[in-house]
């Protein structure tokens, strides 16, 4: 039997939940991609409080299996910027992550977004490529003087918008399917 995947927005009651979730993801899916110091140090930032409330415009989408905390992305339409997506360790590869970065994505469109920008850390690298981001250069997350993480800042052009000079389909042309404005 599937389990049906339900997103809503989270509320202040989730704050612990999304802490205890994005500390196992970060524990779990980071390993590998960045020394045991890095994650380490990632996981001891994390805080309970950090998560709850947001400020408008930003937008915390949980998504959930029957009552079961499994996903969480966090976004501001405004600045067109993605600036969290973390699933739980074990739902890896079932859909959530694409389901939450839909919604997210829908969610800026509709705002008027022309781009969403995001740092992929490098073990998400590849699930953004695959849903259309566009790696631009390297970054850096600053966690403290000493430990800084390596990502990949990545766009995606939002529908009608052009995609950039050797991005694809053709220097400057519209994604198939998109009206020119």
């Amino acid at each position: 039997m599937t389990r049906r995947l339900s997103m809503r927005e989270a509320d202040a009651g989730d704050r612990h939940g999304l802490w205890r979730l994005h500390t196992r993801s970060v524990s779990s899916l980071c390993r590998g991609a960045y020394s045991a110091q890095e994650v380490s140090t990632w996981v001891d930032l994390l805080r309970p409080e950090a998560y709850m409330p947001v400020d408008p415009p930003r937008t915390v989408l949980v998504a959930e299996w029957e009552d079961e905390l499994v996903g969480f992305g966090q976004l501001d339409p405004v600045r067109g910027e993605l600036e969290a997506l973390y699933v739980a360790p074990e739902t890896v590869g079932h859909g959530v992550g694409s389901a939450l970065l839909s919604a997210l994505e829908a969610l800026a469109w509709g705002a008027q977004a022309r781009t969403l920008n995001l740092d992929a850390s490098l073990n998400a690298e590849s699930f953004y490529r695959a849903r259309g981001y566009v790696p631009l250069h390297a970054a850096r997350r600053v966690l403290t003087p000493e430990v800084q993480l390596v990502c990949t800042r990545m766009q995606k052009h939002g529908p009608g918008e052009l995609l950039p000079t050797g991005a694809g389909v053709g220097a400057g042309a519209p994604r198939p399917g998109a009206a020119r404005r």
